[in-house]
This record gives C-alpha cells, structure tokens and sequence, in this order.
C-alpha cells in the first residue's frame, strides 16, 4: 500500500472516528445514551437472538423459586427480558460501529500487502494502524462511561444478572476461572454498580433525597457484605441460608432496577423490609466522583477538545463553521482547565461590559436596601422585635 492510498483510508478513519467522539461527548454531558433506544426501533432486532435470552431469564427465576425467593421479590420476566436484550443489543451494536473504522483500514492494509508481495511494509504505518486502534479502545471505554452516567440502572441491571447467574448457575462460570476470583470480581462490581446508580441517577434530586438514597445504598451493601461473608464462611445450612439471603436482595435490586429508563419514577432501589435486620452502617461520605471516574472525564474532554480543535485546522476557509469548532473545541478545554476557563470568563465580561464586582460596587440591591431601612414606627424598638406587627 502506497502512502497515498493509506493516506486516503487514514482520512477516512479520523472523519469517521472525529464524529464518533464528538457523539459520544454530546451524549455524555447531556446524560442521554441508553443502550439500545435507536437500535430497538429497527424492524426485526427485537427478534435478534431473543430466544437465548429468554432461556436465561427463564433458568435463573427457576433457581430464585427454587432458592424460596418470594414472587412479588422477583422482577417480571417480560420486562426483564426487554430491557436486558435491549442492552445486550445495543452494546453489540456500538462496539460494532465503533470498530469498524480501524477494522477496514486494517484489512486494506492487509489485502494491499497480500497483493503486492514485493512491495515493503513501512514501520510507520505499522505504528499508525496501532495508534488507530488504541484510539478507537480510547472511545470505546468513554461511551462505556458514558452509558454508566446516563443510565446507572441499566448497569445494575447488568451487574446483578451476572452475579445471580455466578451465584445460582455456577456452571456458567469458565472452567479455568477460580471460581473465588469470578465471585468477588462480580460482587465487587455490583457493589459499585450499586454506588454510581445513588451518585448519578439522583443528580437533579435535592439534597436532601440524595443524602436518602446514598444512606439506603450504603445499608444495602452492608446486608449484602454481611450475607456476602457468611456465605464464604459458612458450611451447610448456614451457607443456604447465607445464599438465600443473597439471592434475595439481589432478586429485588433486579426487580427495581430493570424497570426501563423512560418508566423510572421512584428512587427506591430495595424494598426497605429487606433491609430491618441488616447492620447499621456509617453516614456515607460527600459524593464525589472516584479520581478514576474524574481522570476518564477529563481525558475524554481533552480528546474531544482536540478533536474539535482538529476539525478547525481541517477545515480551511470553513468560515462560520471553523470557528465554531474552534470555540467548542477552547470551551472543552476550559472544562477542565480552571486558568482558562477564568480567562475566558474575564474575557466575556470585557467584550459584553461590567462584572459581577461592578454591579455588586454600583450599591446595594432593592432587597438591601429595603433591609437595611426600618421603617420609622420600628426604629425606637429594639433588634429583637423590630420585625413585629405592633398590637391594636
């Protein structure tokens, strides 16, 4: 392959690969990407594969009422079919999309060579085609995140299925896994599942109802830690009953959580009666994100600012439209950059005139001033009652 044609085929990959991650940044700071909404409006997807699942959903509520899981514990079999082939779906269909850009230009390349034996494969493109690949994980993992953001019970969901399946069907496990690893990954992340669902999913809830569903959260994942112990502990009936008592919560986070996005309207994540004999917990902490979470945020904005930044130099005379990318691709930036992002506040306060501090200089406001101005009935009287209505 000549450099003109990779270079062609490498052009292809950044537009393709520039509109991706501007996508996937419009979807993650709006909180709208949901696996499977666009795709489950096509004709025959529904269908897709469905029988499977069906088959899963049907063995693992089998195992609950076999483990004496309560009916009305259970989540319903039809909307949980629905929403996990919904997911299952749309995740199949993203990580298609999103490697296709890197898989073709990786199968040129390689057809190109096969062709021409005699031609010399260059190092370099070696190494760009390595760098696509890299970059197109790089996406992958940031609509991962996004999806996480926007519909943290989907992810509950996901997460609570697999552990089920791990704790009631442990056939499904592979057989190289130890089967103590595969539990307490699986365990570790459905705690976490639990976590960003009370961060995320009441972010436009007042304080006072967060501080509720993060103190819920917590005293679910204190029942589950303590039956989570019992049944690694346990042997015989203690251990049945340590399973029972998992499965149980698990059965009823599943039951709250499989519920579709557009059809939430409660925060309620466990049934409260489940949680009367569980140990207290501790007040849980501010919510701020992870330093993980928070470095993936910002590396994904930086991305994004560059790749706004690049489509600018791409576009030469693009007029309006370079500079708009321009201005998106310094906004980015100034997400995460607080020096820029003070700059450019200062900056708007020039162009459009007068601050904050100017207005605050200009005197005091019409609430101010009616406080700071008794009136004259009320100024022989004192501090504490100067506020009152006299008698008669």
């Amino acid at each position: 392959m000549t450099w003109t044609q990779f270079g062609n085929v490498a052009f292809f990959w950044a537009w393709w690969t520039f509109f991706e991650a501007v996508w996937i940044a419009v979807l993650w700071q709006s909180r709208t990407r949901v696996l499977g909404e666009a795709v489950y409006r096509m004709p025959g997807v529904r269908r897709v594969r469905r029988g499977a699942g069906a088959n899963r959903v049907d063995t693992l509520l089998a195992e609950l009422a076999r483990r004496d899981v309560p009916a009305d514990h259970q989540p319903d079999e039809g909307e949980l079919l629905d929403r996990w082939h919904r997911i299952v779906t749309g995740r199949c269909v993203s990580v298609l999309l999103q490697a296709m850009p890197v898989l073709l230009v990786a199968i040129l390349f390689w057809w190109a060579t096969l062709l021409d034996s005699t031609m010399g494969t260059s190092f370099w493109m070696f190494a760009a085609i390595v760098g696509f690949g890299v970059v197109s994980l790089s996406l992958m993992a940031a609509d991962e995140r996004a999806t996480a953001v926007s519909d943290p019970a989907g992810v509950v969901t996901v997460e609570t299925i697999r552990f089920l399946e791990m704790l009631l069907v442990p056939t499904a496990c592979r057989a190289q896994d130890s089967a103590l690893d595969v539990h307490g990954k699986l365990f570790g992340r459905l705690c976490n599942a639990l976590r960003a669902q009370a961060r995320h999913g009441t972010r436009t809830m007042p304080p006072a109802a967060r501080a509720r569903v993060r103190a819920t959260t917590e005293h679910l994942i204190e029942a589950l830690h303590d039956a989570d112990q019992r049944f690694l502990f346990g042997e015989g009936t203690d251990r049945d009953a340590a399973v029972h008592d998992l499965a149980l919560l698990a059965a009823d986070v599943l039951r709250h959580s499989c519920a579709s996005r557009a059809q939430r309207d409660s925060l309620v994540v466990v049934d409260p009666r489940l949680l009367a004999d569980a140990p207290e917990t501790e007040e849980p902490d501010a919510t701020s994100e992870p330093l993980r979470s928070r470095l993936l945020a910002g590396a994904g904005t930086l991305a994004v600012a560059m790749g706004l930044l690049a489509g600018a130099v791409l576009l030469p005379g693009g007029g309006f439209a370079e500079d708009l990318l321009t201005a998106a691709g310094l906004a980015s930036i100034a997400l995460v950059c607080p020096p820029l992002r003070d700059a450019l506040l200062r900056a708007r306060e020039l162009l459009v005139g007068g601050s904050a501090a100017d207005v605050r200089a200009t005197g005091p406001t019409h609430e101010e001033a009616g406080a700071t101005a008794p009136c004259q009935n009320c100024a022989d009287r004192s501090a504490v009652v100067a506020g009152s209505r006299p008698v008669g």
